[in-house]
């Protein structure tokens, strides 16, 4: 009876043994390998990580913009505007020089004339709206510039005199005269843009522009005189603008 009573002590104390070992080992099975929903969990926030960023649109960096334009009134020829914009494009806006020359001339039997405009224009670009997207912007145009302006002519006279004998003897001289101008030249106005790509993209803007005189000049020959005068010209114009973006 004794001997039995320690068969089954002896069987029940190796089976707790067992439960107790194969429990430490789930334990331990269940520190190194890591739960499905954690690894799921890590592997989406590496692919959050990954992604790329939303495209703006448009790239910053160096800008050159090219503009055709026009004007309502015939002062297109003197107030033709800034031919390129050289500057910066910034996230929404743009900032640059604005260059401009216009000349105009006219020669017709040894006379002639020409029209010279020199214009260099600070000019800030700031956008007011864009799509979802970046891609389409509106935005406003404003500059405030310098300007020089000249006209130059070149003019021929025939003197013819009589003497005695009644021989008629004629000389032919050349006048050349000039009149400059120095002007201020004032732009306003709204348009838009289209980035086809990320580095160009096509626009148009319409507004109104005016030119205040600040000072004038005359010679004629080798004399030289101011003008006091003042005089100043506003009118509205259009223009389509080709930009190109330099940067990433």
């Amino acid at each position: 009876m004794m001997l039995r009573s320690s068969v089954v002590a002896a069987v029940l104390l190796g089976g707790v043994t067992m439960a107790g070992v194969s429990h430490a080992e789930e334990e331990d099975q269940a520190a190194v390998t890591p739960p499905a929903t954690a690894t799921a969990s890590a592997s989406s926030s590496a692919v959050l990580v990954t992604q790329e960023p939303a495209s703006q649109g448009h790239a910053s960096g160096l800008m050159v913009q090219a503009r055709v334009q026009s004007q309502s009134s015939l002062l297109s020829l003197a107030g033709g505007g800034t031919g390129f914009l050289v500057g910066y494009q910034g996230p929404s806006y743009a900032l640059g020089l604005g260059l401009g020359l216009t000349r105009v001339g006219v020669d017709s039997g040894g006379q002639s004339a020409s029209l010279t405009l020199f214009q260099v224009s600070p000019t800030a670009i700031i956008d007011v709206w864009h799509s979802a997207d970046g891609r389409a912007r509106a935005n406003l145009i404003g500059s405030v510039g310098y300007a020089r302006a000249s006209v130059d002519a070149t003019v021929k006279s025939t003197d013819c005199m009589t003497n005695a004998a009644g021989v008629e003897t004629c000389t032919t001289s050349s006048d050349d005269n000039s009149v400059s101008a120095t002007l201020i030249p004032v732009m306003l106005g709204f348009g838009g843009d289209y980035f086809l790509s990320r580095n160009f993209a096509l626009g148009a803007e319409f507004g109104v522009q005016a030119l205040f005189l600040a000072g004038a000049s005359a010679n004629s020959g080798s004399n030289s005189q101011s003008i006091d005068a003042g005089a100043n010209a506003q009118f509205a114009y259009g223009a389509l603008r080709a930009t190109f973006v330099l940067g990433d």
